[in-house]
């Protein structure tokens, strides 16, 4: 990485932070670190839920599937299934997290909706998922970082690390909701500037780009084949989508940040405008088109093919490396940075947050706020340390590609969390019938994949499963407003 470049990622994080900071105010206790005292505009909180999805993973690999041999544009099919479903989280949740008094995270409504138990199993299977997703994103960071500095991947997830730490602990969810913004703002730029660039650089007319496109397939946007096996079908991306939007929505990002709104009204608005900038998915899928132009007129070389089939989601990090003017691509290293960060940020709060509320205050009661704040800020660097570990786990197994192992790896258990927020909204179950469900849900996803069918419909067939046998077995009646009132 040239000086340049590096001037300008420092310059990039350094404003960042001072904006972020300086936007986020003074904080005094735990309900303003982890919940922003209800005072974020829903727009700054829109942009921060879809800056916590657009990782890394999204703005490396999703370029890469197109690029790639055979590659397409059926990753839209699961993009229109995230969309739809914010609009579902809009309307299943939002009101309910909002009004709920008493309780302090999603897990303690899971728990005040069934039982105690339940909501502590919820809890622990939550922070499994959220390591297993932050391990992977910090992974894809690296990588991208490796290939541009070369200090390799433990070096580069300690970078990322690291800045994600400084950024969560200055105020909590407060700075992490104003920095995603200004960090949504940059990587949406990026993929926008991005697009135009390598258009622009391409030989042929956009008529003829357009047409060879077409002769290599990669035009095909929507497949309806029935096959269960196929992984980029109209019915697993939306329906897959779907089920995985409402299994995220439980956790305890999706309740900082609605809690975080000024009112009913704001939050569903941030979801419900969030849907719309899946945009910038778009935007990145279409780079992935450009891409796969503009090496098809110029060749791959012998050393970059050798990488791509070692790692096939180098492609645009080497473009941006090798292709683009000093100091221009040191702003689209830092959109990718900001894709990563945006992501981590968000989970170190939303662990800190369980971890505290649902452990050490168990542990050490009665502390001062104080004791509760330094003690939130410790637990995200001690967070931070276990992501990076188990991001230089899985490591091994990039090869497989990332894309892939993002969703691949929490969809063996998302259907229980899927089923846990959909029966606590309800009040239907108890800890019993929650675990026998889960357990046959879990079976039931081990069958599916030992069967070869895609992983996108393991949420929503597991979840659906452990909803009806609950259901089935409870005896109470459902209670439709999923208020908490105590």
């Amino acid at each position: 990485m040239n000086l340049p470049d590096v001037v300008v990622v420092v310059a990039v994080m350094l404003g960042v932070t001072y904006l972020g900071h300086q936007l986020s105010g003074s904080i005094t206790n735990r309900r303003g670190f982890f919940q922003a005292d209800g005072s974020l505009p829903w727009w700054a909180v829109s942009a921060s839920i879809i800056a916590t999805v657009v990782s890394a993973v999204t703005f490396v690999s999703v370029p890469a599937a197109v690029f790639a041999d055979g590659g397409n544009l059926t990753y839209f099919q699961v993009i229109l299934g995230l969309a739809a479903g914010k609009v579902v989280v809009a309307r299943l949740l939002a009101r309910p997290f909002y009004l709920s008094q008493g309780v302090n995270t999603s897990y303690e409504y899971i728990g005040a909706r069934i039982d105690a138990r339940t909501g502590e199993f919820s809890m622990y299977l939550g922070l499994l998922l959220n390591l297993i997703n932050s391990a992977v994103k910090l992974l894809t960071a690296s990588l991208v970082l490796d290939v541009i500095s070369g200090w390799g991947l433990p070096g580069c997830a300690l970078f990322v690390v690291g800045v994600s730490i400084l950024w969560s602990v200055l105020a909590g969810i407060k700075t992490v909701i104003w920095t995603d913004f200004l960090l949504f703002v940059l990587f949406s730029m990026g993929a926008v500037f991005a697009l135009l660039f390598v258009s622009l650089n391409i030989q042929q007319s956009i008529t003829d780009a357009a047409l060879w496109l077409d002769d290599q397939a990669k035009w095909v946007l929507f497949d309806f084949d029935t096959d269960p096996g196929k992984r980029y079908t109209i019915w697993a991306g939306v329906i897959g989508a779907v089920g995985l939007s409402i299994a995220q929505a439980s956790t305890q990002g999706t309740w900082q940040r609605v809690r975080a709104c000024r009112t009913v009204k704001d939050a569903k608005k941030a979801f419900d405008v969030a849907a719309l900038f899946y945009g910038v998915h778009v935007v990145i899928l279409c780079v992935g088109l450009a891409l796969a132009v503009f090496y098809g007129e110029r060749g791959v070389s012998p050393e970059l093919a050798a990488q791509l089939t070692q790692s096939p989601d180098r492609i645009f990090p080497y473009f941006i490396v090798n292709e683009l003017p000093v100091g221009i691509s040191g702003l689209f290293i830092a959109a990718i940075f900001a894709a990563a960060i945006s992501t981590l940020d968000s989970a170190l709060t939303e662990s800190s947050d369980l971890t505290v509320n649902h452990i050490y205050q168990r542990l050490l009661p009665q502390q001062s706020e104080a004791h509760y704040l330094l003690a939130s800020r410790l637990f995200m660097m001690l967070w931070g340390l276990l992501f990076f570990a188990a991001a230089m786990f899985f490591s091994r197994y990039q090869g497989v590609g990332l894309l892939e192992l993002t969703f691949k790896l929490p969809n063996y258990f998302y259907g229980a969390i899927f089923a846990s927020i959909v029966l606590a909204r309800y009040a239907i179950g108890r800890f019993s019938t929650i675990i026998l469900g889960f357990a046959l849900a879990t079976l039931s996803v081990l069958m599916m994949s030992s069967y070869g069918i895609a992983f996108f419909y393991w949420c929503p067939v597991s979840g659906l499963l452990m909803v009806g046998v609950v259901w089935a077995l409870d005896r109470r009646g459902w209670e439709p407003s999923g208020v908490v009132t105590r």
